[in-house]
């Protein structure tokens, strides 16, 4: 009896793993396919509204969303919750009449609000040298007319905090999801009007983050991919430039005849911007992605790592018993010439890309890649600690030790300098 019950054993513990292994596999289909199912219902009535709208302007216009985006966010210190004009406030005390040497400026994402990324300015703020701006420009719905147009209100908007603070030496870029884009954008800017000379309105670049941001678009990973093709032609074609940028659908708008976003990673493009260039001037780059969970932005996408990401890793990081860092690592253009190599498959649907990875990677990054493991595809807010509502607050707290990462790697160089000094 006890023979059979140690052969016996091993069976069901093989079976039970079977078991436990199919279970995960569904549950993951099911996930993806209500998340296609409800994309492509969002994408269909989009297009239904886009051209009811187009037929009677008049009857089918959303006045009061119309009316937001007319409005400028006017809040004091950029905060609609009160509550977070009391926290940072009271961190802000003790530094207030300090003198700032160092602008950090943290740019939200698509309908996004400077509330979003309060979790950051509460922690940056502790450095009495520090001068924490978050753009208020592109609230809280103005982010949909294109990254040229958003990023060029962002450097209007930055030239007048420039002056406020006529002490700032260094300057430091933060940006969340589609505010990541912007950055690159506005940078360029930048560079451009100090003429190529490695400055930005007169300070120093010292450090480039982006947590969750879609470098290589959207469309070909995660979600969206389960979209069938002419709902995502639906909706990025009606909701804006920006959707279609992220999309890559607007080159045939563009004199170069290449997606924005494709001309942005290119090295060779230096006219009328030089992207590439821009980022370059910064001391040090650092993209923090999530690993799974993301509804919005793939890892590949926020990674720079085109290539499609294995599933039984991503299966492995999605049933952590928590959340953590699962890969930190610094991509060396000078060491690793392999990403540089041209692809043997550029013919693929991820052959821009491949491309644009390549251009993105002639510059030294640093990558950490978290992951929020579960059932719920929240991560793309968690790794901001988004705090927009009360009930975003408790829902995406789980970040905060993320974004304690995040704003000690864009404190390292004060730390340094006290070293040295």
């Amino acid at each position: 009896s006890m023979r059979h019950d140690a052969r016996a054993r091993p069976r069901h513990e093989k079976h039970e793993k079977h078991r436990r292994s199919l279970r995960t596999y569904l549950a993951s289909v099911v996930r993806h396919v209500a998340c296609g199912i409800w994309l492509t219902c969002m994408s269909l009535c989009v297009g239904a509204y886009s051209a009811l709208h187009k037929r009677w302007p008049e009857r089918f216009e959303l006045r009061e969303l119309a009316r937001r985006r007319r409005v400028p966010w006017v809040y004091e210190y950029g905060l609609r919750r009160e509550v977070l004009r009391t926290r940072v406030n009271a961190v802000r005390a003790s530094s207030e009449k300090a003198q700032k040497e160092h602008l950090f400026v943290c740019i939200h994402g698509l309908a996004g609000t400077p509330d979003d990324l309060c979790a950051m300015e509460q922690r940056l703020v502790r450095d009495p040298r520090a001068a924490v701006y978050r753009v208020t420009c592109n609230a809280p719905f103005k982010s949909f007319d294109g990254v040229e147009a958003g990023a060029t209100r962002i450097v209007d908007e930055l030239k007048r905090v420039v002056v406020k603070y006529p002490g700032l030496k260094r300057l430091t870029v933060y940006g969340n999801s589609l505010g990541g884009i912007y950055a690159r954008y506005a940078v360029a800017l930048m560079y451009a009007e100090d003429g190529n000379v490695g400055t930005m309105l007169g300070l120093k670049p010292c450090t480039f983050l982006t947590t969750a941001t879609p470098h290589l678009g959207v469309g070909p990973y995660g979600y969206f991919a389960v979209v069938p093709a002419l709902a995502r032609a639906t909706w990025s074609k009606n909701l804006g430039g920006s959707i279609m940028e992220l999309t890559l659908s607007d080159g045939h708008r563009r004199k170069s005849g290449q997606p924005l976003l494709v001309d942005m990673a290119d090295p060779e493009v230096t006219e009328p911007l030089n992207f590439i260039g821009a980022l370059g001037a910064f001391e040090r780059r650092c993209a923090f992605a999530n690993a799974t969970n993301d509804f919005l932005v793939s890892y590949e996408t926020a990674s720079i790592s085109p290539e499609y990401l294995d599933p039984a890793l991503e299966h492995k990081w999605r049933t952590l018993e928590s959340s953590r860092v699962v890969e930190e690592y610094e991509h060396d253009p000078d060491a690793e010439d392999a990403p540089l190599k041209q692809p043997s498959r550029d013919s693929s649907k991820i052959a821009f890309q491949r491309r644009m990875a390549r251009g993105l990677k002639t510059l030294r990054w640093k990558h950490v890649n978290v992951a929020f493991p579960g059932f719920a595809p929240l991560a793309h807010n968690k790794i901001c600690a988004l705090q927009r509502t009360e009930t975003m607050e408790k829902l995406f707290k789980e970040g905060e030790w993320c974004v304690d990462l995040q704003a000690k790697y864009l404190l390292e160089p004060f730390n340094q300098s006290q070293k040295v000094q």
